[in-house]
C-alpha cells in the first residue's frame, strides 16, 4: 500500500498458527460494525418473513405462500450473514497488516 494505511492487524505474532485479524483504526471498526449490521438485518428479515408466514396461516390456513415465506426467512438470514462475513474477511485481507500485531499498534511501535 502506497500510504501504508492499514485498518487491521494480526491478533497473534507472526509464526503463530492462528491468523486472526482485528481492527486498529476507525475504518476497521466501521467494517466490523457493518458485519454486525448485516447480521441484524438478516435476523430482522427472517422475523418479518416468519411473521408474514404466521399471518398467512392464521388467515387462510397453510398454503404454498406459507412455505415460500417460511423458507425465505432462513435463506435471507444466511445470505446476509455470508455477505457480511465475506465483506469483513475481504477488507481484513486487503487492508490488513500481516507483519505487526494489535499490541504493536497500541504500544505505538507502528505508525
Amino acid at each position: 500500500m502506497a500510504d501504508n494505511q492499514y485498518w487491521f492487524a494480526r491478533r497473534f505474532p507472526v509464526g503463530h498458527p492462528r491468523n486472526a485479524m482485528s481492527p486498529v483504526t476507525p475504518e476497521g471498526f466501521q467494517v466490523a460494525w457493518t458485519f454486525v449490521w448485516w447480521m441484524v438485518g438478516g435476523a430482522i428479515a427472517w422475523l418479518v418473513l416468519g411473521g408474514l408466514a404466521g399471518w398467512m396461516v392464521s388467515t387462510s390456513g397453510i398454503t404454498l405462500l406459507f412455505w415460500v415465506l417460511a423458507v425465505l426467512g432462513p435463506v435471507a438470514f444466511i445470505g446476509c450473514a455470508i455477505y457480511g462475513a465475506w465483506y469483513f474477511m475481504a477488507q481484513a485481507k486487503n487492508r490488513g497488516d500481516h507483519n505487526h500485531t494489535v499490541d504493536d499498534y497500541k504500544a505505538g511501535r507502528v505508525k
